[in-house]
């Protein structure tokens, strides 16, 4: 773990750390501008950290920043069930109780159309509908509810319904009213379910206590999930956040690197 800072070398030189959402907030349209790339360059050359937030796994995540030049310093996955540094190492994961993943994966395969995703620390496998069928991105497989129950180390698991928003909104309530053991979040049309206490901003205080301070940490995002984060650190919100969101945030700002701009020239 590094030590904390001097009084001394904190005079020379401040070290601040920003944390952006991904979807929707970095990656918009299906892209990173290079409005937003240059932003976070020149953010990290002048000694700051950079780090992305998501409801993503490693791999997902990895896929599409593999079609850009962008190196964050580290990863807050599966909204804050894993951190890992820039290098790959974890310093942090939580999975959900055996016998609840098990019981929330039983849930939802008798009350969703769908299919589910189950993400894993090395892998994100897909659970077949009652029909055979998914809406799930590929990933590294599909399997039956059946051959789900040797399933063990889960870390997120999800589900998705494309042409119905309130449906996930009050899918995400009920899972949360009858399984304590995890905490649910609508993301748009996406319901992302981990264990109970773990989120982004759990995930911001675990890479904090292994970094060491941070003079200030920023906080961006749109959605549900990155609410508490920009809550606890006085963020921003995408002006088309969700309202949460927004009424959480002390600004509003078009993108990523109108935000980080804003705090270099400031």
């Amino acid at each position: 773990m590094k030590g904390k800072s001097t009084a001394g070398e904190r005079s020379v030189r401040k070290r601040s750390c920003a944390v952006s959402d991904f979807d929707r907030t970095l990656y918009v349209n299906e892209k990173i501008s290079p409005e937003n790339i240059r932003a976070v360059r020149s953010w990290q050359n002048a000694g700051n950290w950079f780090v992305i937030a998501t409801g993503r796994n490693e791999s997902g995540l990895r896929e599409k920043l593999g079609q850009y030049d962008l190196r964050p310093d580290a990863f807050i996955l599966n909204n804050g069930a894993r951190v890992l540094l820039k290098d790959g190492t974890e310093i942090y994961c939580r999975t959900i109780d055996e016998g609840t993943a098990q019981a929330v994966m039983r849930y939802l395969y008798e009350n969703d159309r769908d299919g589910i995703g189950v993400s894993l620390r090395d892998r994100k496998i897909n659970i077949l509908s009652k029909e055979g069928t998914t809406t799930q991105k590929s990933c590294d497989g599909v399997m039956t509810i059946e051959e789900a129950r040797e399933l063990t180390a889960v870390v997120q698991l999800h589900t998705r319904r494309p042409d119905d928003v309130e449906w996930i909104s009050r899918l995400c309530r009920d899972l949360n009213e009858r399984f304590p053991g995890v905490t649910a979040y609508a993301n748009v049309w996406n319901a992302d379910i981990m264990a109970h206490g773990v989120d982004k901003a759990a995930g911001i205080a675990h890479l904090t206590e292994y970094a060491g301070d941070f003079d200030e940490v920023l906080t961006v995002g749109d959605s549900e999930n990155d609410v508490r984060m920009i809550g606890e650190h006085k963020g921003a919100a995408m002006s088309w956040a969700c309202e949460n969101a927004r009424q959480a945030a002390s600004c509003t700002v078009e993108s990523v690197a109108e935000y980080l701009n804003r705090h270099l020239d400031g």
